[in-house]
């Protein structure tokens, strides 16, 4: 099995499928029914936890550290983050997703972090479970009309920063191998780490690059609100 290139063919025709999938799938929802709208919802609930279990197995049984298979992962929480709002429509959930959701499910469909490509198990389950959490909030904004606001970004940033915080501690409390949020050490595989500096100094950069990236995802927004005033 070859590593993971991010150039390679498979991989870029799998990145087009899933971002072409969160597009497309809601707006053909848009005219169908309630009840078809909620299927779908259903739908990307079922996924989430069929993958929520799969990691569990995968990361915490067949390593044989359970430590490993934690749900405590920032893309975990943004999963269930968008998970609890398509259940009770509570917007703070969506925001979060969107912000964490967007920029970390979608930096993890681009850059993997796994050894392989195409059709290594992992990687699969890797760009479906992001995607999967990127549909939901496509599902949210493009059949719920649901929007992010400038003060969004700030509010969910300070709450990011606490809960990085947090992250730290339970680190710390669960001890090696435990590396959630990526805090102790760099993700595997080919992915946009590389380019930052050695840990434990590499997650200064990612910070920085969150901060940027969700800024920039509110960019749209920012634009179209001050083009209509």
């Amino acid at each position: 099995m070859e590593p993971l290139s991010l150039l390679s063919l498979s991989h870029i025709l799998i990145v087009f499928a899933c971002f072409a999938g969160i597009l497309v799938i809601p707006k053909l929802f848009i005219n169908k029914s309630k009840n078809a709208q909620k299927i779908l919802a259903l739908s990307i609930i079922f996924l989430i936890l069929v993958n929520q279990s799969m990691d569990l197995y995968r990361e915490g049984y067949l390593s044989g550290n359970w430590k490993l298979g934690l749900p405590l992962h920032l893309c975990d929480f943004s999963s269930f983050s968008i998970l609890i709002y398509l259940l009770t429509k509570r917007r703070e959930f969506f925001l979060f997703a969107f912000f964490f959701g967007i920029a970390g499910g979608g930096m993890s469909i681009l850059t993997p972090d796994v050894e392989y490509g195409f059709p290594y198990i992992p990687y699969i389950q890797n760009q479906i479970g992001h995607m999967v959490i990127i549909l939901g909030v496509s599902y949210a904004m493009i059949i719920d009309n649901q929007r992010p606001y400038l003060k969004d970004v700030h509010r969910v940033l300070i709450f990011g920063t606490f809960l990085l915080g947090i992250m730290y501690i339970i680190n710390y409390l669960l001890g090696e191998p435990a590396n959630y949020w990526f805090i102790m050490e760099k993700p595997i595989g080919d992915n946009v780490t590389a380019f930052m500096r050695p840990a434990p100094f590499h997650m200064i950069d990612i910070y920085l690059l969150a901060v940027i990236v969700c800024y920039l995802i509110y960019t749209p927004y920012y634009l179209k609100d001050r083009k209509l005033k």
